[in-house]
């Protein structure tokens, strides 16, 4: 008869080669606290700079922080993932902004970019973050790097509007009364849209109304050019990226009734 001790390693080995000889976990994408941070970008709206000409763009970690060229598009990200620890992001592209002292100038924008950055891998989701909104700013971001400051928190949407209109209830019109200076433009997109069937080419101007916030964010857009429907849903999906100098009465923001007009593209 077999010794205790003996009975007991016997019993060591032979679970040691069933956990050997069992089936291997597999690891699937990385999840949890650590990965939140780049999946939060999914469904913003940004510019990416400088090379939105380009349908594979990789910024490495040892590139200057403002790459070359000329190109910014304003885009929707689509996913965002981390590749062995470092970003990738796919964007679809779904205008081409505008400001005071920055014109982009492009000569072909792709329909989606793939962004991925490299180098990363040890880097914290700060730091990151950090690069990633340098390359791809949201508007604010956009808005500094040009020297312009926009620090405005968004709010809720205005009930009440000014507005210098006769026909404007009468409450918009006494607001109206107090203003003493209305919005202006600071950032703005204008609108691409891609004709799925590749036939019809178009660039023309639309006319729009829409209520700009204390906050200076466009709220309740309406298209005044008869337009299809995808083509009004071009134009309403990049309205929430403008910012404006809110009205003032005084020195106090107030939301105030706006028409303007934007530059639409159809390729």
């Amino acid at each position: 008869m077999r010794s205790f001790p003996s009975r007991l390693i016997g019993l060591a080995v032979a679970v040691g080669l069933a956990g050997a000889c069992g089936p291997k976990q597999v690891k699937g994408p990385p999840t949890g606290p650590g990965t939140d941070f780049i999946r939060s970008y999914v469904g913003q709206k940004r510019v990416l700079r400088f090379q939105a000409d380009r349908d594979r763009l990789d910024v490495k970690k040892k590139d200057r922080p403002q790459l070359p060229g000329t190109c910014d598009a304003a885009v929707e990200v689509r996913s965002a993932v981390l590749d062995k620890g470092s970003p990738r992001l796919v964007l679809e592209t779904v205008g081409i902004p505008g400001m005071e002292r920055a014109r982009p100038r492009c000569k072909a924008v792709p329909a989606t970019i793939t962004l991925s950055m490299s180098g990363f891998e040890r880097d914290s989701p700060a730091q990151i973050t950090g690069r990633l909104d340098q390359v791809l700013p949201a508007p604010e971001g956009y808005l500094r790097a040009y020297g312009v400051p926009f620090d405005v928190a968004s709010a809720a949407e205005p009930a009440v509007a000014a507005s210098s209109e006769t026909n404007a209830p009468d409450e918009e019109r006494r607001l109206g009364r107090r203003v003493t200076t209305w919005p202006r433009k600071l950032f703005w997109v204008d609108p691409t849209y891609r004709d799925p069937g590749h036939r019809v080419r178009h660039e023309g101007e639309v006319e729009f109304e829409a209520v700009v916030g204390a906050d200076g964010r466009v709220y309740r857009p309406r298209i005044l050019t008869g337009l299809d429907k995808a083509h009004v849903a071009a134009i309403e999906r990049v309205l929430p990226m403008w910012r404006f100098e809110p009205a003032r009465a005084g020195k106090d923001p107030v939301p105030a009734r706006l028409s303007s007009r934007l530059v639409f593209r159809i390729y």
